[in-house]
């Protein structure tokens, strides 16, 4: 037998949008974050416990006990109102995660959004700089060892280059609006690692595969890829709205 409390929760998960978890849309959700006010899977709840109390309060939805204040606050939010508030400025270039992608992927979706609250204010969006330049981890191209190369990114230019040695020209430079981007394949034994696939200047298909040890780095990277990609083509194609190439709907241009 459940206390009148419990019985309030559960009721509330059946309210629309409550049944699937607010993070990664898997269906039945039996964790909460009663100070956010939302519903969570098993495995997005761990990442909310993991940033800290401070940031977010976790708690079964039928083993622990609830009080009165914490039913409430979860009644006055839920998953509708909370996506209202923290995805309010996600822009359309942004890869959401869903419950079979990585957990990279998903673990910084949910930082960004609470945490770091990036989709609450547009100067928290670096990867919308349209300019990015760092180290990432290169593996050779008949080498299975990684090295440091340095990677500049330019809308503007619409290029990405890296460089073997910063005091010579670029190694590889890469028209953006080209690039096709996949984070963590398979192939790649990294868990912040992404694939960079284009056409050479011989027309023949080359991938680069890197990776960083922090894992926002490595989102931030993959995401201003797609999103300088994104910008690109919606100058050269300006009929498309922003919703169509969120949906993936430019045949053949947007397969990230």
């Amino acid at each position: 037998m459940f206390d009148a409390n419990t019985r309030g929760v559960l009721e509330l998960l059946r309210r629309p949008g409550n049944d699937v978890c607010a993070d990664c849309s898997s269906k039945g959700p039996e964790w909460a974050s009663y100070n956010i006010g939302i519903f969570l899977c098993a495995r997005c709840a761990e990442t909310h416990r993991l940033m800290g109390s401070h940031i977010s309060k976790v708690k079964h939805v039928m083993h622990d006990r609830w009080e009165d204040s914490q039913v409430q606050r979860m009644r006055e939010i839920g998953n509708t109102v909370a996506k209202a508030k923290y995805e309010k400025r996600v822009p359309p270039c942004y890869r959401i995660p869903i419950e079979s992608d990585c957990d990279a992927l998903l673990e910084e979706w949910i930082c960004a959004k609470y945490q770091r609250e990036e989709f609450c204010r547009l100067d928290r969006q670096p990867f919308m700089a349209g300019h990015m330049e760092g180290y990432l981890m290169k593996r050779g191209k008949e080498d299975p060892r990684y090295y440091p190369r340095k990677f500049v990114l330019s809308e503007s230019e619409d290029i990405l280059r890296y460089y073997v040695d910063e005091r010579k020209e670029p190694k590889t430079s890469i028209k953006v609006s080209e690039i096709n981007v996949s984070f963590a394949p398979t192939k790649m034994e990294k868990k912040s690692s992404f694939q960079i696939t284009f056409l050479n200047s011989a027309g023949l298909t080359r991938h680069l595969f890197v990776y960083h040890d922090d894992p926002q780095t490595s989102v931030n990277w993959y995401n201003a890829i797609r999103c300088s990609k994104l910008h690109r083509l919606q100058t050269a194609y300006p009929t498309y709205s922003q919703a169509q190439v969120r949906h993936r709907k430019i045949p053949n241009l947007f397969r990230m």
